[in-house]
């Protein structure tokens, strides 16, 4: 077993199935929020789970399936109360891995020595924004990763997608549109919901947003001198840490089912 430092983080070498960390993590400003999140890497399944709780009381829940290149993204919204609404909505999105984690097994050896610690990301990567008007198959989702069906089973008519990133994971035009429920057509030119009074029945466009403030997004490597003073090899001496935003756009059937888009 090595034990190698990142600040206060600690990268254990040894080996390990899953493991989940749990983080305090911050945009850094002031008047930041502190959100309490996790992170876990799954050795078995090859997979990362980053997970956190907004002060709104979203539960946001992003796990990228390494294996399959796929990173599916569950929002649970609760309902608005002065609305009348009750219980709440689970919505997914399916997105091709962007390759900005690092490897399963590295996260697994993750460790912190100060559990109190509010953690800040060395880089800011922005923000990406992805259009979704494909309704996709719940029924069919193991076509993509085997973890959709679990991830998703609250979903299941709010799964969401874009033609261009069904074809990078499938690769199948026959596969592809048969997983396809619903193409909006009308998709470009639908007015964005908050525009909308709450009454009106005509479709519109919403969209949801998070932001991951911290996630290990590359290895770091160190030089290991040798006895006779000469440069050997390299080895993992901790981890690079960054932040990105995520914005998601789909069409509802009227106003009233994103009552959180404000004009």
């Amino acid at each position: 077993m090595r034990i190698l430092l990142s600040g206060c983080l600690i990268l254990l070498l040894c080996e390990v199935c899953c493991a989940e960390l749990i983080v305090n993590v911050s945009k850094g400003s002031q008047q930041a929020n502190v959100f309490r999140q996790s992170i876990e890497g799954n050795v078995t399944q090859d997979s990362i789970t980053i997970q956190f709780l907004t002060p709104s009381g979203e539960h946001i829940k992003q796990v990228t399936d390494m294996a399959h290149k796929v990173t599916v993204t569950v929002y649970t919204i609760p309902g608005e109360q002065d609305l009348g609404e009750s219980g709440y909505k689970v919505v997914c999105f399916l997105s091709s891995y962007l390759g900005d984690l690092i490897p399963t097994e590295a996260v697994t050896k993750l460790r912190q020595r100060h559990a109190s610690a509010v953690r800040v990301a060395e880089e800011h990567r922005g923000n990406t924004v992805q259009e979704n008007p494909i309704l996709v198959d719940y029924g069919k989702m193991h076509h993509i990763s085997p973890l959709i069906p679990q991830l998703c089973r609250e979903a299941k008519d709010q799964i969401y997608s874009s033609e261009g990133v069904l074809k990078q994971l499938l690769k199948n035009p026959a596969k592809m549109s048969s997983i396809i429920t619903k193409k909006s057509h009308n998709y470009q030119s639908s007015r964005r919901c908050g525009d909308d009074s709450l009454n009106s029945t005509e479709a519109c466009t919403c969209g949801l947003q998070h932001c991951i403030w911290w996630f290990p997004c590359a290895l770091k490597y160190c030089r290991t001198d040798t006895e006779d003073g000469s440069v050997g090899g390299e080895h993992r001496c901790g981890i690079r840490t960054c932040s990105k935003c995520f914005t998601h756009k789909y069409e509802v059937r009227r106003p009233s089912e994103c009552s959180w888009d404000d004009p």
